[in-house]
């Protein structure tokens, strides 16, 4: 008997399916042993693939386990993870470790700040070792022309407020030290044009200037903004770190944000900012106890991870004074 072709074959054995051997001979005009022969000859071919998969499944479940962790396919098989996410996201927590302490609102020339307090952050942070120290603004006290402000004054105009916070802040040698001035460092600049800030930056060799009102610092590739504002205080302490944070344009959000002039401490975590309000040094004054405003007189050190994905770990230690 000729051989028949594998399309014939596949004849046979679907006729048989659905007649049975003798319906699938009678109807394809072969005897009834030829049926029975290449349905036998199919069942060889579908153990071979069956083998053939068998083998396969086993290199697709090796490549599986070789992918996946035992946690996370137990997590697969519970239903507790999408097969359509390619892996477990992996966080990285380690990096270079910088420690920068902070303060702010020193207002240098006011009877309610005590010099002492700026002696106390400078030990502190040549005793933690900080890599730098940052100042949010505010580092004088300035002269307005409200009324009665210059009895407020523990020193007298330009020279003297520029003279007085060289000597303060020459002492914080041990390191680099960064500055933005305030809105009350800046009603010179409105009298005069004078920029007191600058100049007393460019007296002293390790401080350096880096902008009005705000300015920016990239450490390892983390930007830290530095920010004063001209607004008030709010009724709750994040709400104007908020706002801040909510008006700053796509791209150009830092990393870490620390803010003065509302003389609020505060630490928060708002859209993966690291939030600080860095309280203030000056007590309360008379003005601010007269529009119920309280004073949080303290300054802090910041300590994080910088890596490739930006800040790995943050941890924030705050100083207060009990005034």
């Amino acid at each position: 008997m000729a051989k028949l072709s594998s399309e014939r074959r596949t004849e046979v054995r679907e006729a048989a399916k659905q007649h049975g051997y003798q319906g699938a001979a009678d109807l394809l005009r072969i005897t009834k042993e030829t049926v029975r022969r290449y349905c036998r000859d199919g069942s060889k071919i579908s153990d071979i693939h069956g083998k053939q998969d068998v083998v396969t499944n086993n290199k697709l479940l090796q490549q599986i386990k070789e992918k996946y962790s035992d946690k996370e396919l137990r997590m697969i098989v519970n239903g507790s993870v999408s097969m359509g996410y390619n892996h477990t996201p992996i966080h990285n927590f380690g990096g270079e470790r910088v420690k920068i302490g902070y303060l702010t609102d020193t207002h240098i020339g006011s009877i309610y700040t005590d010099d002492s307090y700026i002696d106390d952050a400078r030990e502190e942070f040549a005793r933690a070792g900080v890599d730098m120290v940052i100042h949010a603004g505010d580092v004088t006290e300035g002269m307005s022309n409200r009324a009665g402000h210059i009895y407020e004054c523990s020193e007298l105009g330009f020279d003297a407020q520029k003279d007085k916070s060289i000597e303060l802040l020459g002492k914080f040698d041990f390191c680099p030290m960064y500055m933005i001035d305030g809105n009350h460092d800046r009603w010179y600049i409105k009298s005069n044009g004078a920029l007191i800030v600058k100049d007393i930056c460019e007296a002293l060799p390790h401080a350096e200037f880096i902008g009005h009102d705000e300015g920016d610092i990239v450490v390892n590739g983390v930007t830290i903004k530095l920010w004063h504002g001209e607004d008030s205080s709010s009724y709750a302490i994040s709400y104007r770190l908020q706002k801040l944070i909510e008006s700053l344009s796509g791209g150009s959000k830092p990393d870490i944000l620390v803010a003065g002039h509302v003389h609020k401490f505060g630490h928060f975590f708002i859209r993966n900012i690291n939030c600080i309000g860095a309280g203030c040094i000056q007590k309360q004054s008379k003005w601010m106890r007269g529009k119920r405003i309280e004073a949080h007189t303290c300054f802090g050190i910041m300590e994080f991870t910088a890596n490739d994905k930006g800040v790995g770990r943050f941890t924030n230690t705050m100083f207060p004074f009990y005034t």
